[in-house]
């Protein structure tokens, strides 16, 4: 699936094109940390760069980018936005275009929801689940997981979507476009 720069694109454009993409992942990320609302959209773009990567890099080069933006949101803008980015957002792409390519569409979703559905479970305990609920609402820590696995679920149903039509639009607008520029 991964069509990758071109076959006499040198090593150095590819670092390069890393980079890029690994700045750009990273500002969403910070704009995600500091911005006061959004920062689920702002994780989801983040997260539509490593398709990008993948799609012009090949899979390692999409787990480079994603390794060194993980580890560049957890120093900035912090664990929340790293933890969210590192165990859920960054992972997400990479596991649906790598299952994708392997099993049946049923197979990879079925899988997709529940290894997330496991990270997002980890991403909470990590973050602590008082950051998701407010101060003012005095609710239990299993009404507030549960409500955030429902939400999971159908983030995970349109993320499949939004995913799909994202990566053929790229496939078929942007990738010849730049390549034409190049």
């Amino acid at each position: 699936m991964a069509r990758g720069l071109r076959s006499g694109s040198s090593g150095s454009a590819q670092i390069a094109l890393g980079g890029i993409l690994s700045a750009l992942c990273w500002l969403f990320l910070i704009l995600a940390g500091v911005m006061p609302t959004g920062r689920f959209f702002l994780l989801t773009l983040a997260s539509l760069v490593i398709v990008v990567a993948y799609l012009e890099l090949g899979q390692r080069g999409a787990f480079l980018v994603y390794l060194v933006t993980s580890v560049l949101a957890m120093i900035w803008p912090g664990i929340f936005s790293g933890v969210l980015f590192a165990l859920c957002f960054g992972l997400l792409p990479q596991l649906i275009v790598f299952l994708r390519a392997r099993i049946s569409m049923f197979i990879t979703r079925l899988v997709t929801h529940i290894l997330m559905s496991a990270m997002a479970l980890v991403a909470l305990f990590i973050i602590g689940i008082d950051r998701f609920a407010f101060k003012r609402i005095e609710s239990s820590t299993l009404v507030i997981v549960v409500l955030v696995m429902v939400t999971l679920q159908l983030f995970l149903f349109v993320y499949h979507y939004v995913l799909k039509v994202f990566e053929q639009f790229y496939l078929d607008r942007i990738a010849p476009w730049l390549r034409r520029r190049s």
